[in-house]
């Protein structure tokens, strides 16, 4: 280009003049109509190396393919994945909402054992997060339970009830299963792992009250009334006590239906699936199960009598004796055993939403320093990737997965980054229930003592992915302010004070220095001098830099850019910076360096918004063990004033991420559970006509909590 006096702009002008496809107009003859259309677009590598730029009388011309290498390539990768070190392709399959899981798992499974037999047998396809495998292993769990559950009431009832008894209760099981399940597809709610968790739950509940009306219209007819009169007595009898029981448990469930946030969005099927089971185990019980009893029941007016069952009843009898008699000690002992439990609770127990413990996967966030390129940053992360699953026993991990070019744990991943410098590599496990007892989280805190000392220039940030909703990091504070510098200072000296709080880890701040930048600072008088506006060296050093996109044609339904750069040579590249040829229009080549310095300056800090406020998020994990996410959030806001110092007064603090998610649920689950007191006593007190009866019954609630 220097030698034939060729610019940028003067390939750019020739590029975007002839590459055209245009309308022009409509041509009307006597009887025909024609669309005009001038037609250059190029069509590929050949026509654009044909291209002249200059060309004289003589019919000599310079050609594009004189002074330039033409290539149709693929655009610069800005994410690369890699599987175990392999160069891969990552495709994220989702499902639609309404699809069965199960089933196009296993369609995509059959297609993919197609593929090396159509393509290249040297294709490797491998799939992980296959979350088909919790849905299996919870329908399993609920296909287990059903069958097992229905047998073991099968067998209690037999052996506390009659047989007959025994029989059509348990006949109604299947019944009010099928329905609620049919009454949920028209309601949209899918089987999913948590409503097949519903499911579990109730599946003990659903027969309380069918042996409650079956033993009671049995009762009636060893009274010698007929079947048919027994039926409508036994149920008419005890519709009232045994309503009020499943009003009483709806009550317990049903707020749960109403719990704001991502935590009731997410447990939402729990309680729809309680309330609808019971609902319909009531329906069965009083309109099927009582024309069963009466049909199938044969009572025995003299009954054999069970010495088992009365030696059971009298020994219930003796402790109810004694309890009364001695009913002021009883009653201290309950409210000790009680107040214990309550004291071991608070001073014992920690309250974790979703533990750690049984984990499958965990991720590396990888941060190197400042203008790392991106293939650079590849070799250094399958690096770290080899020394990583040196560490781990081969047997339990399904894969790692490496991510260069970006870091985002999830979707609401505060410190997500993007560029060349970054990257990330998931560790994923084979199922907790193969591993037999192996901990991910054993595997992650030796690589997160190990790791760093490996690679000293390389930051190092570690986390678990925990079961359950995204909840967000163990400790997320957000420090707003209108000073930035304050800020950083704040992040700082947060993170200086985490690190002294035994079992804090993986301190990181959002407030990122970007890319040392290199500055083109333009002489105005020199380029205005030399008839240079500064936009036509932008145009010039963007495509000696970072290529210039100059125009576009198509192949097919494809759109290709058309792009000029420059040879890309690490080693010499600010000095052909320096000497990049500016044209002036005039038909001269100004050096940049007549017209322009070059300066470098530090990366620009990154200040991410949170509702229109500048903030810098400072997160870490924890280890549950030692510390709890509420126990770290509190100590952090109780100890402000210290490690702000004289900050104190300028900065802003609040505190999201996991603790924020806590917080809400332990609302949402207080309010609810203040909604289901009251509606309980309501009924209660309907049921018995008195305000003071629903007191009593209602102290069995606390004295639940003992277990």
């Amino acid at each position: 280009m220097t030698e034939e006096r060729i610019a940028v702009g003067d390939i750019s002008k020739v590029i975007e003049t002839w590459n055209v496809n245009v309308p022009g107009g409509d041509l009307e003859t006597v009887d025909q109509k024609y669309a005009v259309r001038i037609t250059g677009e190029l069509k590929g590598s050949e026509d654009a190396g044909n291209l002249i730029l200059r060309s004289n009388e003589r019919g000599d011309s310079l050609r594009l393919e004189d002074i330039a290498q033409i290539d149709e390539t693929l655009e610069e990768p800005t994410k690369i994945y890699d599987v175990k070190g392999k160069p891969a392709l990552a495709i994220i399959i989702l499902k639609q909402s309404d699809a069965d899981i199960i089933s196009t798992v296993d369609r995509i499974r059959d297609y993919i054992d197609t593929i090396p037999e159509k393509y290249d047998a040297s294709i490797t396809i491998s799939t992980y997060q296959d979350f088909s495998r919790f849905a299996r292993l919870r329908l399993g769990v609920l296909t287990n339970n059903g069958i097992v559950g229905v047998f073991l009431v099968l067998v209690s009832l037999v052996l506390f009830l009659r047989p007959s008894v025994a029989m059509t209760t348990t006949i109604g099981l299947p019944i009010v299963f099928l329905t609620g399940l049919y009454c949920l597809y028209v309601m949209g709610v899918t089987l999913n792992l948590i409503s097949m968790l519903g499911f579990i739950m109730v599946l003990g509940m659903l027969v309380d009250d069918a042996i409650i009306v079956g033993e009671n219209i049995t009762w009636h007819m060893e009274m010698g009334k007929s079947p048919a009169r027994a039926a409508v007595a036994g149920a008419a009898e005890i519709i009232g006590p045994v309503t009020t029981t499943i009003l009483t448990t709806v009550v317990a469930f049903g707020p749960l239906m109403f719990m704001s946030g991502i935590i009731g969005k997410f447990i939402v099927a729990i309680p729809t699936v309680v309330v609808l089971l019971l609902f319909l185990s009531w329906l069965e019980a009083f309109l099927i199960l009582p024309g069963h009893v009466s049909h199938f029941a044969n009572p025995d007016k003299h009954p054999e009598e069970r010495h088992w069952i009365t030696a059971m009843e009298n020994s219930y009898v003796w402790v109810l004796k004694a309890a009364i008699r001695f009913r002021y000690l009883t009653v201290l002992l309950a409210f000790a055993v009680l107040i214990g439990s309550f004291y071991l609770a608070a001073t014992r127990m920690s309250f974790v939403l979703f533990p750690s413990e049984g984990i499958d996967q965990f991720t590396v966030r990888v941060t190197a320093t400042s203008g790392t390129r991106i293939d650079v940053m590849r070799e250094k992360m399958i690096a770290i990737d080899k020394a990583l699953r040196d560490r781990i026993d081969p047997g339990v991990l399904e894969t790692t997965l490496i991510s260069t070019g970006q870091i985002a744990v999830d979707s609401g991943d505060p410190l997500t980054q993007r560029g060349s410098r970054f990257g990330q590599i998931s560790a994923i496990y084979i199922p907790a229930v193969s591993r037999e007892g192996h901990n991910a989280m054993d595997d992650m805190r030796r690589a997160e003592l190990e790791l760093p000392a490996m690679f000293p220039d390389i930051k190092l940030a570690f986390s678990e992915l925990k079961p359950g909703p995204p909840a967000g990091r163990a400790l997320q504070a957000e420090i707003s302010g209108s000073d930035t510098e304050q800020m950083e200072q704040a992040s700082r000296q947060l993170m200086e004070w985490l690190a002294t709080i035994n079992g804090v880890s993986t301190i990181e701040s959002g407030s990122d220095i970007g890319d040392e930048a290199l500055h083109v600072v333009v002489n105005r008088s020199l380029a205005t001098y030399a008839g240079i506006s500064l936009s036509t060296i932008a145009s010039h050093v963007r495509a000696a830099v970072g290529g210039l996109r100059v125009s576009t044609t198509r192949r097919g339904t494809e759109e290709i850019d058309i792009t000029i750069r420059f040879p890309d040579d690490p080693a010499t590249q600010r000095e052909y910076l320096e000497n990049l040829l500016i044209s002036n229009g005039r038909g001269g080549l100004i050096p940049l360096k007549n017209i322009a310095t070059l300066e470098k300056h530090p990366g620009a800090t990154t200040i991410r918004h949170k509702a229109g406020i500048r903030v810098i998020h400072v997160v870490a994990n924890i280890d549950a063990a030692i510390i709890t996410s509420s126990e770290l959030n509190k100590l952090v806001a109780d100890n402000e004033q210290q490690w702000l110092g004289d900050l104190y007064k300028q900065v802003t603090v609040s505190y999201g991420g996991e603790e924020e998610k806590n917080q809400e649920s332990v609302i949402g689950l207080m309010q609810s559970l203040a909604f289901a007191l009251l509606g309980i006593f309501i009924i209660l007190a309907i049921q018995f006509n008195r305000m003071s009866y629903p007191f009593y019954v209602m102290l069995a609630i606390p004295f639940g909590a003992i277990g």
